[in-house]
C-alpha cells in the first residue's frame, strides 16, 4: 500500500501571507530607524522649546541667525550619520522575524522558500515530505509587535522629557504659538526692544475726515475685523517698530499691490494710494489679518446761476451761485467767452479767431464748504470786452481736481462811459486790438487821423504828444501781438479823461497820510494844526475836481443820505481836536470814517436852482471803479468858491 505525502501547495493555507511578510519587514524598518533619527530629532526638539518659549525674543539677530545654521549643520550630520547605512529589510530577516516570534523551530518559513539545485527532484517523494513537515511547523510563525529600540540611544529617556516641555511650551505660548514657532527665519523676532505696529488711513485732507486707526502700538490684532469705508485717493500708512518680518498687501479684483518697507534702524514705514475697493492683508510673522476696504466714490462737483450776471446801479457785475459737492468747493471762478452772434455796429470789426477762442478765467473767493450761497459783485470796466456780450458759466473745483460747470448764459459786460474825444478814441482802438488784432491798422489809422493838425485842434501839446505814443506803440507791434498796448491804454485813457481829478486825488491821499502818521507818533497841536488845514484844502480842491469831471450826474440822485460840506469841515476840526487831546485812537478811526465818505462820496445835482454838474469818481478806487459825483461844495477859509450842492454817500 502506498501513502500520499501533502502538496507543498498547503503552505498558502497554513503558513503567514505575503501581506504578513511585508508587515514584519516593516517592523523592522521602524525598529532601526527610530534609535538612528532619535538624535537628529533631539536637536529639533531643543529649537522648538526655545520657540515656544519665546528665547527668540530676546536673542539677536546675529546670534539667532548663528544658532540656526549650527543647529541645521549638527541636524544634517547626525542624519547623515546614523541615516545612510539604514535599508529596507530583506526578505529572509522578515521571515526569521516571524519564526523567532512565532517559535517556529528549524526556520520551517526559510525552508518553504528553498528550492531544490535540481528542480526535476521536486517530485521526489522525501522532498516532499520535508516541505510538508516544513508547512506544519510554519504555522506557529506570526508577528508579535514593534519591539522597542530608542534605549539603546535613549537610555535615561530624554525623550519623554523633551515631549511633555514642548507640550509644556505650547500651553504657554497659547494663541501666539504659530507666530513663535515662526521664529525659525532669522531676526523674524528679534525687535531689539517692544514691538509697537501702527497702521492707519488718512482721508484726504479736502474731506477734512479724521484718519481711521486700523492698529494701534500695542493692541492686538483683531479676529474677524470689519469693513472700512474711506474716500476716494486715501492712504494707508504703515508704522512698524522692530526687526519683525512684515508684509503688507493691497488685493483689488483688478491687481495686486505689495507694500515695499522703508527701513531706518529698527523703523520700517510705508504708504499705500487706496483708489479701488479690496482687501488689505497684514502678515506679522506667522499670524495675518484681513480688513476689507470700501472706497466711497467722490462725485464731481454741481453749481448752478441763482442770479443771471448783469450790471448793477455800480457798474459793477452781479450775479449769484449756488454750488454742492461732497466733501467742499476748493475753488471757483468765472469763466467768460465772446458771443460770436451778437449784434455789432455798423463800423466795429469783426471778431478774429483768436478773440473768439479766448477764456477769460476770473477767480472767485470762496470758502471751503461742501454747499456754497455766494452773491460777487466784479469790477470788470478796465476789462478791454467791456460792453461786449458774452457766454458766462461759473466753474467749481473740489480738492480732488473734479470741476462742475453751470450752464451758459449770455451777459452784457458793464462798460464805463466817457466824455473826452480824446479817451473816447483810445478806449474803441484798445477794443479793436483786443478782439480784432487782425485789423490792427485800422487802429494805427484812426490815431493817426486824431492827431493831424495838431496845432488846430489841439490845446494842449501832453494830449498830442499822448496820441502821437499811442499810434506809434500800435505801428511798431506790427501785427506781432497788442497786449502791451492794451495793457497801456486804460490808464491812458483815464488820465485824457480825468487829469485833473486823478491828480487832486494823489493829493488827497497824501495829505490823509500825512496827518495819519502825524496822529500815531503824537506830533505837536501845531504840526496837527497845519496838516488839517492841507487837509482841508486837498479835500475842496479834489471836490471841486469831482464836480468838474462830467460823469453821469444822474446817478447820484438815487442816494437818499446827504452830506454837506460843513459837516466834512465839523469831522476835520473834530479830528484835530481829539487829537490835541491826546485821543489819539478816536482821531485815526473819525479820520478813516472821512477816509471812508469820501471814498463813497456822490455829488448830486442842484445847487442854488437845482442846476450844476455831475460826474463820477472816488478816491482810492482803481481803474475804471470811480463812481459817480457831482458839483463839489463851497471851500472853506479865503480859497475860492467851488460849484455849490449837495453831496450825498
Amino acid at each position: 500500500m502506498t501513502t500520499e505525502l501533502a502538496h507543498p501547495s498547503s503552505r498558502e493555507k497554513h503558513a503567514p501571507g505575503e501581506m504578513t511578510i511585508i508587515a514584519a519587514r516593516s517592523v523592522l524598518f521602524w525598529e532601526r530607524a527610530w534609535p538612528a533619527v532619535l538624535p537628529a530629532l533631539g536637536v529639533a526638539a531643543i529649537f522648538i522649546m526655545l520657540a515656544l518659549f519665546g528665547a527668540w525674543r530676546l536673542t539677536p539677530g546675529w546670534l539667532h541667525g548663528l544658532t540656526l545654521v549650527l543647529g541645521a549643520l549638527v541636524f544634517a550630520s547626525l542624519v547623515w550619520r546614523d541615516l545612510r547605512s539604514l535599508r529596507w529589510p530583506a526578505r529572509r530577516t522578515a521571515l526569521a522575524r516571524l519564526e523567532q516570534d512565532g517559535r517556529a523551530e528549524h526556520a520551517p518559513l526559510q525552508a518553504l522558500d528553498d528550492a531544490p539545485f535540481d528542480a526535476a527532484k521536486t517530485t521526489n517523494p522525501l522532498w516532499r515530505a520535508h516541505m510538508a513537515a516544513s508547512a506544519e511547523r510554519a504555522r506557529k510563525a506570526r508577528l508579535a509587535g514593534v519591539r522597542p529600540t530608542a534605549e539603546t540611544r535613549d537610555p535615561y529617556g530624554f525623550r519623554f522629557i523633551a515631549l511633555g516641555l514642548i507640550t509644556i511650551g505650547f500651553v504657554a505660548a497659547g494663541a501666539d504659538w504659530r507666530t513663535r514657532l515662526g521664529g525659525f527665519t532669522p531676526g523674524a523676532l528679534a525687535s531689539g526692544g517692544a514691538f509697537v505696529a501702527d497702521l492707519w488711513i488718512e482721508p484726504p485732507a479736502y474731506t477734512g475726515k479724521a484718519p481711521i486707526y486700523l492698529l494701534r502700538a500695542g493692541q492686538a490684532l483683531p479676529d474677524k475685523p470689519g469693513q472700512i469705508d474711506t474716500p476716494y485717493g486715501a492712504r494707508l500708512v504703515a508704522q512698524i517698530n522692530g526687526r519683525r518680518r512684515v508684509q503688507l498687501r493691497f488685493i483689488t479684483q483688478d491687481n495686486e499691490t505689495r507694500a515695499e518697507f522703508e527701513r531706518d534702524a529698527n523703523a520700517a514705514r510705508t504708504e499705500l494710494a487706496l483708489t479701488q475697493s479690496g482687501l488689505l492683508q497684514l502678515r506679522l510673522g506667522a499670524d495675518e489679518v484681513l480688513w476689507p476696504i470700501a472706497i466711497i466714490a467722490d462725485d464731481a462737483p454741481a453749481v448752478a446761476f441763482t442770479r443771471s450776471p448783469a450790471a448793477d446801479d455800480q457798474g459793477l457785475l452781479a450775479f449769484s451761485f449756488s454750488a454742492q459737492d461732497d466733501y467742499a468747493i476748493d475753488a471757483a471762478r468765472l469763466e467768460l467767452r465772446l458771443d460770436p452772434e451778437q449784434e455789432r455796429p455798423l463800423d466795429a470789426p469783426a471778431f478774429d479767431r483768436t478773440a473768439l477762442n479766448e477764456r477769460r478765467q476770473i477767480p472767485i473767493e470762496a470758502a471751503a464748504r461742501a454747499s456754497l450761497q455766494q452773491s460777487i459783485s466784479l469790477n470788470l470796466q478796465s476789462d478791454p470786452w467791456a460792453g461786449l456780450q458774452v457766454i458766462a458759466k461759473v466753474v467749481v473745483e473740489d480738492g480732488a481736481g473734479q470741476t462742475g460747470e453751470s450752464k451758459s448764459v449770455n451777459a452784457i459786460l458793464p462798460v464805463r462811459k466817457f466824455f473826452n474825444p480824446l479817451a473816447k478814441t483810445v478806449i474803441e482802438q484798445r477794443q479793436t486790438l483786443a478782439v480784432a488784432a487782425e485789423d490792427w491798422r485800422r487802429a494805427g489809422r484812426s490815431f493817426d487821423a486824431v492827431t493831424m493838425a495838431p496845432e488846430v485842434f489841439f490845446d494842449d501839446t501832453k494830449d498830442y504828444l499822448l496820441l502821437r505814443a499811442a499810434f506809434w506803440r500800435v505801428m511798431r507791434q506790427d501785427g506781432e501781438g497788442f497786449d502791451d498796448a492794451v495793457e497801456k491804454f486804460w490808464p491812458l485813457a483815464l488820465q485824457l479823461e480825468d487829469e485833473a481829478l486823478e491828480l487832486a486825488r494823489q493829493r488827497l491821499e497824501a495829505a490823509q497820510e500825512a496827518l495819519r502818521q502825524a496822529i500815531e507818533r503824537g506830533a505837536s497841536d501845531a504840526e496837527i494844526s497845519r496838516l488839517i488845514e492841507e487837509l482841508r484844502q486837498a479835500m475842496n480842491d479834489y471836490l471841486t475836481a469831482l464836480a468838474q469831471s462830467g460823469q453821469t450826474p444822474e446817478q447820484a440822485a438815487r442816494n437818499s443820505q446827504q452830506l454837506n460840506q460843513s459837516d466834512l469841515d465839523d469831522m476835520l476840526d473834530a479830528i484835530g481836536d481829539l487829537a490835541r487831546e491826546g485821543a489819539s485812537n478816536a482821531a485815526r478811526q473819525m479820520l478813516s470814517d472821512l477816509e471812508n465818505l469820501l471814498n463813497n462820496l456822490r455829488v448830486t445835482e442842484g445847487g442854488a436852482g437845482g442846476e450844476g454838474q455831475g460826474g463820477a469818481g472816488a478816491p482810492g478806487q482803481g481803474a475804471g471803479g470811480e463812481g459817480e459825483a457831482g458839483p463839489s461844495g463851497e471851500a472853506g477859509g479865503d480859497r475860492p468858491p467851488a460849484r455849490t450842492g449837495r453831496r450825498s454817500l
